[in-house]
Formats: structure tokens, C-alpha cells, sequence
């Protein structure tokens, strides 16, 4: 593997670290986008864990930072938000296409960078597959019955004494991040399934309000054929961020499965 910095878009306004499998034809190329404000490490070094295990599983990849945050400067400012976000995208693409013949192109974020690699992958033909860790999800049915279940389960278990809830933190999050609406979020889905995109859909217990089984997935979009280009990975027991370093190896290794297969 090996690994460089590397500056494009306008002016060379973005900046990135480029990590090249060591196979002379890898398997495909993977830009990161930035969840957040967070730099193109990635929450507690996710990015840069994922990246160098993909490389040595023989993927290019790419992971840059969004105008104004880490070493990037302001490209595109004169757009609104969503539209500077996809040329950003754009720009890395470009930047990665003028070096190499990329061939298959996935888009991979948490949240949302989750949903800029969606909303980026429905505009962009290069894009041949998405992987989308806690993007946007949406209560079914079924997400109220499994809750109920559970909510039952833990008043039993705390009366014979064999549970305790973890204290909850008064007020507000910090972090206030508003979801994709399901309008939007299936338009996208059909328009992608339409041209054969590959879809890996990660959530963890981080999204336990709004997701919590893996069946639910379809649940949320009923009427749509996922044929063999969907796949759903539950991780009820990891944290929205993985602060704990095992936690973050279970999702690197899940990851890589699904693009490995």
C-alpha cells in the first residue's frame, strides 16, 4: 500500500490522501465523503482504518476533505450547500479520473456524508455502487412492534434487578443533523436500482430511534424490487461514531466483506 497527499478542484482548494492498493489493476476506486465537520480521518480515525484495510484488500481509495473543513480551503463557496457538496464530489471524481482508469467508482460516507454520496451517485453515471453507514431511515410498522418487545423485555429485566439503563444526558445533542425525507431518499433509490448501482446499507445502534432490524429496509420502501443490488447490515450493538476500536474493526471487516464479494 502506499499512500500520498494530494490537492485538486479550483485552484488546488481541496486536499485529500490518495492510498494505492499495491496490485497493478485494483479493484476498484472508493472516495470517502466527509461526515460533518469531521476531517478526512473520519470519526475517531474511521475513514483512514477503512481506507488503508481496503487498500490492502486491493481497492484505490480516496479520502478528501469537503470546502472549509480540515485542510481544504473554500471551493465552490459561491454555491448553496447541496450544490457546492456535489461538485466537491465532482471535483475528487475528475481529479481521480485525469490520473487513472478508474473502472468501478463507490462513493462511501457516514450520516451525512452518507446521503451526499446518494444524492451525489443519482447525478453522477461514474458511480457504480454506494455504501451508506447510518444514512437516513424511517419508523415502520414493524419498528414499533420490535420497540414495544423490547421496552417490555427491559421493564422485566430491571424489576428482577438484572438490568439497569445507562443515565441519559440532559438536553439537547451538540450535533443536530436533519434527515433525507423518504420522498427524496426514493426517488433516488429507483433511479439508482434503475442503473444497476450497488447499494450497501450499514446502521448501528446509533440510529436505534429510527432502525432496528435489518428487514426494515425493505419495509420502508414496500413496492420497490431490490433484486440482488441491495444489501443490509445490522450492527445494534455499535455506536453511531464507534468510539471503541473493536467496534469500528467490526464494521471495517463488514465493509470490506461486501466489497471484497
Amino acid at each position: 500500500m502506499k499512500e500520498s497527499c494530494c490537492q485538486f478542484g479550483p485552484r488546488e482548494r481541496l486536499a485529500g490522501i490518495l492510498s494505492e492498493p499495491a496490485t497493478a489493476t485494483p479493484r476498484a476506486t472508493l472516495l470517502f465523503v466527509s461526515a460533518g465537520v469531521t476531517p478526512k480521518f473520519g470519526p475517531f480515525r474511521l475513514y483512514a482504518e477503512l481506507a488503508r484495510r481496503l487498500a490492502q484488500d486491493g481497492f484505490r481509495t480516496l479520502r478528501f476533505d469537503l470546502g472549509g473543513i480540515g485542510d481544504s480551503g473554500d471551493a465552490f463557496e459561491a454555491h448553496p450547500l447541496e450544490q457546492r457538496t456535489h461538485l466537491q464530489i465532482a471535483a475528487a471524481l475528475d481529479y481521480l479520473a485525469g490520473r487513472f482508469e478508474l473502472g468501478r467508482v463507490i462513493l462511501a460516507g457516514l450520516c451525512s456524508g452518507a446521503e451526499d454520496s446518494f444524492r451525489h451517485a443519482e447525478q453522477d453515471g461514474r458511480v457504480t455502487g454506494v455504501v451508506m453507514i447510518d444514512p437516513f431511515a424511517y419508523r415502520t410498522a414493524g419498528f414499533r412492534w420490535r420497540k414495544l418487545a423490547a421496552r417490555a423485555k427491559q421493564r422485566l429485566l430491571r424489576a428482577a434487578g438484572l438490568y439497569q439503563p445507562w443515565p441519559r444526558a440532559a438536553g439537547r445533542s451538540l450535533v443536530s443533523y436533519e434527515y433525507m425525507a423518504a420522498a427524496e431518499s426514493t426517488r433516488i433509490l429507483r433511479v439508482l436500482l434503475e442503473r444497476r448501482v450497488q447499494l450497501n446499507f450499514v446502521y448501528t445502534g446509533g440510529r436505534g430511534r429510527h432502525f432496528n432490524h435489518a428487514g426494515q429496509l425493505q419495509a420502508m420502501f414496500r413496492g420497490i424490487d431490490f433484486g440482488n443490488l441491495v444489501q443490509v447490515d445490522h450492527f445494534p450493538k455499535l455506536d453511531h461514531t464507534q468510539l471503541l476500536e473493536r467496534d469500528r474493526r467490526t464494521l471495517i471487516d463488514a465493509i470490506a466483506r461486501r466489497l471484497s464479494a
